[in-house]
């Protein structure tokens, strides 16, 4: 009887150990999927990055790129570009400031095309609902932005 209890005993105590075990690998499994990752770069392929604009700065071209930018981009990267739009706190990633000197020229016009296009994470792909001349007059307009910044 007391063989019995023992017995008993041990295989209650093995099977909490392995119950616990199996928790804390879970948890640790859990843990590794839900870990942010960390940040990498978007960088455009040089493929993309070589592609030049097709359109020339006009005004016809400047007001419906800033039209299209209203409709699409505001809410995120702001009336200005500058990465401030209302939902921009909300993001993990910031948008992109369009008014920064230094990324707008590390950006060629194929590359902010490319992005925009593909999109990556809260940003959008936009080759499905904008035509590529919507886009290439975004980025043209998107360009703007930075000389109204600097004249602000």
């Amino acid at each position: 009887m007391i063989g019995k209890k023992i017995s008993l005993r041990v295989g209650q105590v093995v099977a909490s150990c392995m119950a616990v075990s199996l928790l804390a690998c879970l948890a640790v499994r859990i843990q590794a999927q839900t870990a942010p990752k960390p940040y990498v770069p978007w960088v455009a392929p040089p493929d993309a990055r070589a592609v030049k604009n097709p359109l020339k700065k006009t005004p016809d071209v400047l007001a419906a790129g800033q039209e299209t930018f209203k409709e699409n981009c505001e809410v995120c990267h702001g009336p200005k570009g500058d990465g401030t739009g209302p939902t921009a706190k909300t993001l993990t990633i910031k948008p992109a400031n369009f008014t920064d000197p230094k990324l707008m020229a590390a950006e060629t016009d194929g590359s902010l095309f490319w992005k925009m296009s593909k999109g990556r994470g809260a940003m959008p792909s936009w080759e499905d609902q904008l035509s590529e001349t919507e886009r290439w007059q975004l980025v043209i307009y998107i360009r703007s932005l930075g000389a109204k910044a600097k004249a602000e």
